[in-house]
């Protein structure tokens, strides 16, 4: 149905040219998926480049950001003995996250939806693409905190575990039909059923039409402070001011906007900034670079983290594992210590010359 398929350089298959690919051994090393979605990713009208390359990338950049997802929710609901109750929809959920990925879940359906219904397999694998992205850069990143030995909440940690093995199994129905394998292997081994094939096709309110407006306001507040935070993540760059550096605030010009403290807590927390200022005038944004003793002692403790973490896995040891530490220069902050005990799963802490070892 494409107009012709081209190698990598755009020139046609020829076995003189010694580019040709056999069938079966590109789908054996490409994997069908892979090449499904990539077809299903192209406009048919214009010539489809085909490659080990061209599918390593999209491999990378779709599969592996959806299986990693995957397999983030199994390590820990394994690790935490998690089981599912129901499959059914998580009900009245009061994590804005949680509210926001079902939203967007909904969302991305009834638009799928739509464009089958037109044979259009363009839009809706680019729909698809787009909840992924938002499944997995947003949704999980900023909810990993909420799971593992340093999670704050039994009931958040379960509404989390909820809302994703829902999530997981819808999207895999209604990926299904682009890459049948993938998420066959998903669902079966959330469900223990026959197969993703077998199931019905998801009942979707019908969107943007069938939305109340309080859940048009949250979907469009969340995409508009993920735009913000890119800004001001490229600011911190440009500005050579890693993210471990926690700042006191960042003036956000041109966006005089109102949006919910738990969203702003979100982009807070990604982008290790006490405060976010939302200002009129000409778009440009403004960091506090002015360095505390106590952002530059939060930023050594997470400098900290980050070492003690990497010893650990150099010990080979599992995630709920206690470690005795000793540091050269103990945190002035209590808070930061007890920060650092739980997320790093420290059991001791003396001075000394750093060191990590299995707590016995």
């Amino acid at each position: 149905g494409f107009a012709t398929m081209v190698d990598g350089y755009g020139r046609g298959f020829h076995k003189s040219l010694g580019n040709s690919i056999e069938f079966v051994e590109g789908a054996d090393s490409a994997e069908a998926d892979v090449i499904r979605w990539m077809c299903a990713r192209q406009n048919p009208t214009e010539n489809l480049q085909f490659g080990y390359d061209k599918a390593d990338e999209v491999r990378r950049k779709f599969h592996l950001k959806l299986w990693n997802v995957y397999n983030f929710f199994v390590t820990y609901a394994n690790l935490e003995g998690w089981t599912p109750q129901s499959n059914r929809k998580p009900a009245r959920p009061s994590n804005i996250l949680d509210k926001w990925i079902l939203l967007r879940l909904n969302q991305t359906g009834s638009l799928v939806s739509g464009f089958l219904e037109k044979y259009d397999a363009v839009g809706a694998s680019g729909e698809i693409e787009k909840f992924v992205d938002d499944f997995s850069l947003w949704y999980i990143r900023r909810s990993r905190e909420r799971v593992g030995p340093a999670k704050e909440s039994e009931k958040d940690a379960n509404a989390f575990y909820v809302t994703t093995h829902y999530t997981l199994l819808t999207l895999c129905k209604i990926m299904a039909p682009f890459t049948p394998f993938m998420t066959d292997t998903i669902f079966v081994n959330l469900t223990k059923g026959d197969s993703v094939h077998l199931t019905d096709w998801p009942d979707f309110a019908e969107a943007p039409r069938g939305m109340p407006e309080a859940d048009r306001k949250l979907i469009e507040d969340m995409e508009k402070i993920r735009e913000i935070v890119e800004k001001i993540h490229a600011k911190r760059k440009e500005s050579g001011i890693p993210v471990r550096q926690p700042l006191a605030r960042a003036k956000v010009y041109g966006q005089n906007i109102k949006i919910s403290k738990e969203i702003l807590d979100l982009a807070c927390l990604e982008l290790n900034i006490k405060n976010i200022q939302f200002l009129g005038g000409s778009d440009k944004i403004e960091l506090d670079t002015k360095i505390t003793p106590e952002l530059k002692e939060e930023a050594e403790v997470r400098e900290l983290v980050r070492k003690i973490q990497e010893e650990r896995r150099n010990l080979g040891l599992t995630l709920t594992q206690k470690v005795d530490v000793s540091l050269e220069k103990l945190p002035v902050n209590n808070k930061l210590i007890e920060w650092m005990t739980k997320k790093a799963q420290i059991s001791g802490i003396k001075k000394g010359k750093f060191k990590v070892t299995k707590h016995p």
